[in-house]
């Protein structure tokens, strides 16, 4: 059904003509790229930077693509190229201008908004954030949880979700499970497509999962933000009212020189910071219960000491924790009782403290 409706968008574009050049825009090679899920298309249009007929094209393109029955919504990205080269954003592809790149408007009935960081990659970021937001409705909050990690999310494995989110075409609805509302554009696009995106598109869609999004009334949302110091996450902090954020590392000297970069980010776009998560912080012997560190002692202690941050939690390298991770069911929701699931969940009854105790402070 795709495959035929694909080759029907493409017959239809190619009635769309650049009249300056007298031929169609497929064989012109303005055509880039066609994505067709369930009636959802997405189409990638690629023009010369001084094309003067782009928006007749880009018009006449939508016209044709609302005409093709079984389709059911479209989205035109149009990028151009400079000297053959690297293809940029146009500005009609500049759906929001830089300051309205994050309304927050979905997020108005969430009490808490609290990020979840790391400075690297690897370091089981994903993991906490999917078992903090569990552990904070065991702990009776209304949750939500949303994945904008655009460029590797992991919540639609963690949570075992393969489906698409409803929309009426302006709102999209959350995909629930655990108790837990969830967004993420891994439900979006096919796990096997690289999210070769710039700034801008990127923006666009942080932009959708925040705005757009029904997240409804919340006791708190929790923010797994991609590794790093990148455009997403100054752009959150920017442009959100974030009540705070946890900082995820391993006791590994790399992960801690990057976990210091993101300290000095939080702290420079005076986000606060809850505190430290030190996760695969050590192993336990199932034989004998004795724990065996695994990457050495004392050195989050120092990064923690050196900057006047907390370590909230001690997370071991547990095999069932990752198990079910890769099993898309948190440990901390099928086995509460678990010792790591206990972990997660003090960790959650601290962090809300924490969050209270700074709300009042600062009224």
């Amino acid at each position: 059904m795709a495959e035929t409706l694909e080759n029907q968008i493409l017959h239809a574009l190619g009635q769309v003509f650049d009249h300056d050049k007298d031929k169609n825009i497929v064989s012109l090679g303005i055509v880039k790229n066609i994505n067709v899920e369930s009636g959802s298309v997405n189409v990638i249009l690629e023009f010369d930077r001084n094309d003067s007929n782009l928006q007749k094209i880009y018009e006449e393109s939508e016209k044709v693509l609302s005409e093709i029955p079984g389709v059911t919504k479209f989205n035109i990205i149009t990028t151009y190229h400079s000297n053959g080269t690297e293809s940029q954003p146009t500005e009609e592809n500049k759906v929001v201008s830089d300051e309205q790149a994050i309304s927050g408007l979905g997020t108005e009935k969430i009490k808490y908004i609290l990020m979840v960081a790391s400075g690297k990659g690897g370091v089981g970021k994903s993991t906490v954030a999917s078992n903090l937001a569990i552990a904070f409705k065991r702990i009776g909050l209304k949750t939500c949880l949303l994945d904008a990690d655009i460029y590797g999310p992991s919540i639609p494995t963690m949570f075992d979700i393969n489906e698409k989110p409803k929309s009426d075409g302006k709102q999209i609805e959350t995909l629930n499970k655990y108790g837990i509302a969830t967004m993420s554009i891994g439900y979006m696009v096919n796990d096997d497509n690289p999210m070769i995106w710039r700034g801008l598109m990127v923006m666009k869609a942080i932009n959708e999962l925040i705005s757009k999004v029904n997240w409804g009334e919340a006791d708190i949302m929790v923010i797994d933000l991609p590794p790093g110091t990148g455009d997403v996450q100054l752009t959150l902090t920017q442009k959100l009212k974030i009540d705070g954020s946890l900082l995820v590392t391993t006791p590994q000297d790399i992960a801690l020189i990057d976990v210091v970069r993101g300290l000095r980010m939080f702290e420079k776009t005076e986000i606060p910071i809850m505190g430290l998560v030190e996760n695969m912080s050590y192993f336990v012997a199932p034989d004998t219960g004795k724990q065996y560190p695994l990457f050495g002692e004392g050195k989050t202690e120092k990064v923690a000491e050196k900057y006047d941050y907390e370590i909230l939690s001690r997370i071991p390298h547990d095999p069932l924790l990752l198990e079910q991770c890769e099993n898309g069911h948190p440990l901390t929701d099928l086995v509460p009782e678990h010792k790591v699931s206990r972990m997660f969940i003090e960790l959650a009854e601290n962090v809300l403290k924490k969050l209270k105790l700074q709300r009042l402070a600062n009224s």
